[in-house]
């Protein structure tokens, strides 16, 4: 982290210098990736004027304060900026974990077919729905658990995709996968 201090109509003490050094260190306690601090400080008659702007990886945080006391009026904008991080912290936490949890439109079921019913001239009847558990898996697991339990087909959750995936063995041997 790198901080920069510039001081208008006046030359800044180093006391003045080493409480914006442990006041912006502060701030790292709230985001690692702090890239660097800007530090304006200008006096105005008797306004003591404290803008800081904070450089984070893709997004810029900025307080202007202003007071009596410069050394005040750096510490308002340190706990304005505290606020700023703090929310936008909250934000991508909530951004995760809103991509982590994706939720189904629908389940899908199966439906069972009596074979004598495709061939009748009535039209095909519906019988049972059975549930159908949808397991987040790879492809590859997909086909090794569809050779364990010896079936022809399984629906599965892609976890590279984030799609509904169906794995198929071929007539030819080998397997496909339909996307969903």
């Amino acid at each position: 982290m790198n901080i920069t201090t510039t001081a208008r109509h006046f030359k800044a003490s180093p006391e003045l210098i080493n409480h914006i050094r442990r006041r912006m260190e502060k701030l790292k306690r709230y985001f690692d990736n702090i890239l660097n601090i800007d530090v304006i400080m200008s006096i105005e008659k008797i306004r003591n004027i404290a803008e800081v702007n904070l450089h984070v990886q893709g997004h810029l945080f900025t307080s202007t304060e202003e007071s009596e006391d410069m050394y005040q009026s750096i510490d308002m904008c340190a706990k304005d900026l505290e606020r700023q991080i703090k929310k936008h912290k909250g934000k991508l936490q909530a951004n995760h974990q809103n991509h982590k949890s994706v939720k189904r439109d629908f389940y899908p079921r199966e439906f069972i077919i009596s074979a004598d019913k495709v061939e009748s001239e009535n039209g095909i009847e519906m019988g049972e729905a059975a549930a159908y558990n949808l397991s987040d898996m790879t492809v590859r697991e997909a086909i090794k658990a569809m050779e364990k339990q010896e079936k022809e087909y399984l629906l599965f959750t892609n976890v590279d995709t984030d799609e509904l995936s169906f794995v198929y063995r071929r007539a030819d041997g080998n397997y496909g996968v339909i996307r969903v």
